[in-house]
């Protein structure tokens, strides 16, 4: 079945976003990125960014300048003082902030949030945990969805990699991946995720694949 995809931007009035909120922001050099509903407001955000004497980069993304996903930070210049990303509440923040291992601001036009350095450190130890029981594991799921852009192809030579370390390894593929069915397997003691990696976040059963490649 043929899938197409749409983006859907939101529409804003000038005179309801609250710029001002900006003029908080510390340091010189700003890195500002936005999903994609959010996208159309770079530019004026930037423009009044720079009206304050503040330098903006602006890096290509995920599919466009600036653009961001949960599980892609290409947007952000990790090097400049302050991250900004402008979106709608904090599930890309907090997924980007992980990744870059670095604050940043959320700026939804009308409120102005931080992802801190404590929210990081708090992730840092989930995680930390999370490898340790992956090496004590001896039975593995791994989950694959099917999704476009979520897809992982190399999954059987990750699968090879991971049964090199002794661990029985069974792959789970599915359009939409349902935590709820981890019940149906006992014998599964960790479940390596190989799509968006939010949803590892805040189920300790999951560990995303990007932390456990320096053990495989």
């Amino acid at each position: 079945m043929k899938t197409l995809f749409i983006e859907t931007k939101r529409k804003f009035k000038d005179s309801d976003i609250k710029y001002n909120l900006l003029d908080s922001l510390k340091g010189e050099t700003i890195s500002l990125a936005a999903t994609i509903q959010y996208i159309d407001l770079v530019p004026k955000v930037k423009s009044y960014l720079e009206s304050k004497g503040k330098k903006v980069i602006i890096k290509q993304g995920a599919y466009h300048k600036a653009h961001v996903l949960g599980c892609n930070s290409s947007a952000f210049d990790k090097s400049a003082d302050t991250l900004l990303m402008i979106t709608d509440g904090t599930f890309h923040a907090i997924n980007n902030a992980t990744q870059l291992q670095k604050e940043i601001y959320v700026f939804t036009t009308h409120t102005l949030e931080k992802i801190k350095q404590e929210e990081i450190d708090a992730h840092n130890k989930k995680v930390l945990t999370k490898q340790k029981k992956f090496l004590m594991a001896e039975t593995i799921g791994l989950l694959v969805s099917t999704k476009y852009g979520q897809h992982q192809k190399a999954i059987y030579k990750i699968k090879e990699k991971v049964e090199k370390l002794d661990k029985k390894v069974y792959i789970f593929e599915a359009n939409n991946i349902n935590t709820s069915e981890f019940e149906n397997f006992p014998q599964i003691q960790i479940w390596i995720n190989t799509a968006c990696s939010g949803l590892a976040r805040d189920d300790m059963r999951i560990i995303n694949l990007s932390d456990i490649l320096e053990f495989i």
